[in-house]
């Protein structure tokens, strides 16, 4: 159960009030909670791609030079078995921002920055299977092209080699910035 979820009219209403369009660096001057949760959900039973939380982003709420931050801390079972963690934007068939491959470790907290770059319709982020945002990487950015000024849906994923195994979305929280 998320501990706060703003409504669409509530995110519209923020972002209309929101005049302040500059150092978006200062949390506290325009970032809005979209979701956020502590209570643990978890995926077993099958091999199929599960969402394991789905916030909704409302349309044109992002602007187009808006961003999205993400984090999730997964769990699950320490086997050679892939385990694949996942963040998309636009619903669980979106474009993957997040597509980690976990085996024989036990947890993994994943940061990401979804950019709307001067387009409702074109965002950056990086490399999907980078296990750390932090750090440099020789694979190409994500190029996404999904609609922000449609309402679309974040969603956090798990997915497993094994059905008999079990991986669960333990925290997460989803901010946005908007961006004119």
């Amino acid at each position: 159960m998320p501990l706060y979820k703003a409504s669409a009219s509530e995110l519209a209403a923020l972002v209309a009030a929101d005049t302040n369009t500059s150092g978006f660096i200062k949390d506290t001057e325009g970032w809005r909670i979209l979701g956020a949760s502590g209570v643990a959900v978890s995926h077993t039973g099958n091999t199929s791609e599960t969402a394991l939380s789905t916030t909704a982003v409302a349309a044109g709420a992002m602007g187009p030079n808006g961003i999205l931050r993400v984090r999730a801390l997964f769990s699950y079972t320490n086997s050679a078995n892939n385990k694949n963690l996942r963040i998309r934007l636009g619903g669980v068939s979106g474009t993957e921002f997040a597509n980690i491959t976990a085996t024989t470790t036990v947890h993994h907290d994943i940061i990401r920055t979804i950019h709307n770059r001067n387009s409702a319709s074109s965002q950056v982020g990086i490399l999907a299977t980078s296990t750390n945002p932090l750090t440099a990487s020789s694979g190409a950015l994500i190029a996404g092209t999904i609609n922000t000024a449609n309402a679309q849906d974040l969603v956090i994923s798990g997915q497993l080699a094994s059905s008999g195994e079990t991986v669960t979305l333990e925290s997460y929280i989803v901010e946005l910035k908007y961006g004119a």
